[in-house]
């Protein structure tokens, strides 16, 4: 989630609960984004992309002068890169996201956190990289059907623009991508080079592939799945990643 050389910053957002579960996933000799995503088959789970962790593999899930918690036991989900694991030792109380259960729809509006590098890349100054978690909200402009979701970095003035519009950067794979009822539409996978009109590729997370019969724990949807206020998304987002205006 790349961030303009002016951005602002607010410090009231570092710790807010709907990215309480979000934190750093070491695997081998380098890292991506997961998301705590509940409980099940006497196992707590996380959720990211395949290409942060896949089968067999393990790691350590991470929060940023917080707890950390072993990692073992990773699947990857069929036909997406997307993969879930089990959280050892799991003692946190953080809000949780639920899985996609229905369809996936263009202008859809979404958040996402990571913990990739930061900096006006697109200026040549390269990344940086803290281990703080970054926010961001944005608008599903495409969805092929099967394998990705898909985000644009809108410019100013354009008539799909957010308010604290991002994008994504190297560490942010597998930041979960999550609409305004709190359900998980897709993981990042992969994007475009920093710069207006650039893409995000989400790897989607189908109402069938939440429901397929892997390690994905059988999930309970809310009973009344109930959209966020708009005023909540201000304080969704950790530290601001603004464009210039």
């Amino acid at each position: 989630m790349a961030e303009r050389s002016n951005v602002r910053r607010n410090p009231r957002l570092r710790q807010d609960s709907h990215f309480a579960g979000v934190g750093q996933l070491f695997v081998e000799d380098y890292f991506g984004t997961a998301t705590f995503f509940g409980t099940g088959n006497g196992s707590a789970w996380l959720i990211t992309a395949a290409h942060v962790i896949s089968d067999g593999q393990t790691g350590t899930f991470q929060f940023n002068g917080g707890p950390s918690f072993s990692v073992t036991d990773a699947w990857a989900v069929a036909g997406a890169d997307i993969s879930v694991a089990k959280i050892v030792g799991w003692d946190l109380n953080v809000f949780t996201p639920t899985l996609n259960l229905g369809t996936i729809a263009d202008r859809t509006h979404a958040i996402c956190a990571g913990y990739g590098g930061s900096g006006p890349e697109s200026q040549g100054g390269g990344w940086a990289y803290d281990g703080k978690r970054r926010g961001m909200e944005t608008n599903i402009v495409g969805y092929d059907g099967s394998n990705f979701v898909e985000d644009r970095f809108d410019a100013p003035g354009d008539p799909y623009v957010t308010f604290l519009e991002g994008f994504g950067a190297p560490g942010d794979s597998g930041s979960a991508l999550i609409d305004d009822f709190g359900r998980i539409l897709g993981v990042l996978s992969g994007g475009d080079f920093e710069a207006y009109g650039g893409y995000n590729y989400y790897g989607a997370l189908t109402a069938e592939r939440s429901q397929a019969s892997t390690p994905i724990p059988a999930f309970r949807p809310s009973p009344s799945p109930r959209r966020w206020p708009p005023s909540a998304w201000a304080f969704a987002l950790l530290i601001r990643r603004r464009r210039s205006r």
